[in-house]
């Protein structure tokens, strides 16, 4: 999700194969000759990996209002957040930070990178175009090739605030950073429903970098993003809970 809102790119080359036809005994015979092998493949639609064909059902969904369509690429842990409810995501979908139609439509024209993710067999998969970003992790579940797009959760706090950049400005001249904060329930602080993740990792520009936890940021937790001079889009995920196989992620623009 991008904070406003949230790389290998895979293409297909073509071999021309060309065909050479020898004409009769005069008169000459109309010859109608086959389309080559260029033309063929030319015309054939660019076969996407699984991951980035996940996403781009995904986003068609969102574009075309088909929130049905939407909530079937949904991991199951991502449908537990909104009470396994479709009437919920449909409530909340358009204002709680996961993509919107509009942010769909201007996404779907952009090539997506494919990045590994967080653990074995996850991938995460980027977007960008103008000053529009977004990422989704990916992801094997029960039912299949599912997304992993939480957003803020319906109830309760976010859980999450962008220090660097502030209000959608990045400060160049210092690092990206994320902080998390504790969350409690009706006991207090003996009641901690949410807090600093365990584990979080960043992509940037769709390379994976280094984050580091400030160890001297308070109750909650600020994480450090080691971006290279020039990045233009940094992406976070990171385990909410332990045990859960679900992730959650936000994307930023850092120009």
């Amino acid at each position: 999700m991008t904070n406003s809102m949230r790389n290998v790119v895979t293409t297909t080359t073509a071999v021309a194969l060309a065909a050479l036809f020898a004409g009769c005994a005069s008169p000459t015979p109309n010859v109608t000759s086959e389309p080559s092998a260029t033309e063929s493949a030319s015309a054939e639609p660019e076969v996407l990996d699984p991951a980035s064909a996940a996403v781009t059902e995904y986003l068609d969904a969102i574009m075309l209002g088909n929130i049905a369509g939407a909530w079937e690429m949904l991991s199951p842990e991502t449908q537990a957040t909104y009470n396994d409810s479709p009437t919920t995501y449909a409530d909340y979908a358009a204002d709680n930070e996961t993509v919107t139609a509009h942010e769909a439509k201007l996404l779907s024209d952009a090539a997506l990178v494919v990045t590994p993710g967080p653990e074995n067999g996850f991938q995460v998969v980027s977007a960008q175009v103008g000053g529009v970003a977004d990422a989704w992790v990916v992801r094997e579940s029960d039912a299949g090739l599912r997304i992993d797009d939480p957003g803020v959760p319906p109830t309760g706090e976010r859980p999450f605030t962008w220090t660097n950049p502030a209000d959608g400005v990045f400060d160049a001249a210092t690092p990206p950073t994320i902080y998390f904060q504790k969350t409690f329930g009706p006991g207090g602080e003996t009641d901690v429903i949410g807090g600093p993740p365990d584990a979080i990792v960043g992509y940037a520009d769709g390379a994976e970098v280094v984050v580091t936890r400030d160890a001297s940021s308070g109750a909650g937790a600020a994480f450090v993003a080691d971006v290279p001079a020039g990045a233009r889009v940094l992406t976070v995920v990171w385990a909410p809970e332990v045990g859960n196989k679900l992730w959650q992620s936000s994307t930023v623009t850092l120009d």
